[in-house]
């Protein structure tokens, strides 16, 4: 609200503005006049729609401004900028946003298949010492979920009582901890480990052939120790046959000689008595003399 000092009767010459229902400011009634209550403050545009007003006369000094439908038409047109200018602001948030997310989805997807790939040639590799992938996954802003990490398990075990095919699984798991174009800390770690897996692997195979060979010297040491007992056991045997034979042919030969001795005797025996027949012959007067030894042997009786 604007306050002057300029007398009642120019007053509308200088303040053209009224209040709506109310006479222009010295035209007033005596009621007005004398009333306590002041007019009430509006905005501008009211005032330029409601209370503009010019003497006949004089010269429209609001005439440098934009009429009371120009200045609404301003105002839409200035409103409609603001719409134009949100939407155009909404519209290149929008698309900033847009390229953000693409560029975070071709992020998202190159990493997918670096994971996958990388994973995959772990388990390729691994055979039958490796598990099948896991993956941890992000999902991006086309909802779709990305593999953003993985792993595969793998066993390091060494095979039971077996150093050769130790070395054969400790070979191969290296292989599968550094088949991907970039192995991570830990793909090395498990490389590393497979290494130490095969050196201890080998200083057992090395043990186990040492033991091997030293086996096979006691068991052939054994088997010559058992062939001598056994040949000596067999010339005892040779010698003891050998005495028995001895001892055979000896008592053969006493028997023989024995027998030898018996008919001999028994030759002997018979002599005696065939003469002993033709003395007796003799003496009976059966035979005329004893006949030499042979003749009477062929003498008919």
């Amino acid at each position: 609200m604007i306050v002057n000092s300029f007398s009642s009767s120019n007053a509308n010459t200088v303040a053209p503005y009224a209040p709506l229902g109310r006479q222009p400011v010295g035209q007033e009634n005596n009621d007005l006049k004398s009333s306590s209550l002041k007019a009430l403050e509006q905005s501008a545009a009211l005032a330029r729609n409601e209370n503009h007003r010019v003497p006949d006369g004089l010269p429209d000094r609001e005439n440098q401004r934009p009429a009371n439908t120009d200045g609404q038409a301003h105002d839409a047109q200035t409103d409609k900028q603001k719409d134009q200018r949100a939407q155009s602001d909404a519209k290149s948030v929008q698309k900033d946003q847009l390229i953000k997310d693409q560029v975070k989805i071709s992020t998202l997807l190159a990493l997918d298949r670096e994971v996958r790939a990388h994973e995959h040639a772990h388990a390729a590799v691994g055979g039958q010492y490796a598990g099948a992938p896991t993956y941890q996954f992000v999902k991006g802003p086309d909802g779709v979920n990305y593999a953003v990490a993985g792993e595969v398990s793998i066993s390091t075990s060494s095979v039971p009582n077996d150093p050769e095919a130790t070395i054969r699984k400790a070979q191969q798991i290296r292989a599968a901890a550094n088949a991907p174009a970039n192995p991570s800390g830990q793909d090395r770690s498990v490389a590393a480990a497979a290494t130490n897996l095969e050196n201890d692997a080998r200083i057992a195979l090395i043990d186990q052939r040492n033991s091997e060979v030293q086996a096979r010297e006691k068991l052939a040491e054994e088997q010559t120790k058992a062939q001598k007992a056994e040949e000596a056991k067999i010339n005892v045997q040779d010698e003891q046959y050998r005495n028995e034979q001895k001892q055979e042919l000896a008592q053969q030969e006493a028997d023989a000689a024995r027998r030898s001795a018996e008919r001999v005797n028994s030759f002997a025996k018979a002599d005696s008595k065939t003469i002993n027949i033709s003395r007796h012959l003799v003496d009976i007067g059966v035979a005329k003399g004893l006949p030499t030894l042979g003749n009477f042997l062929n003498h008919r009786v």
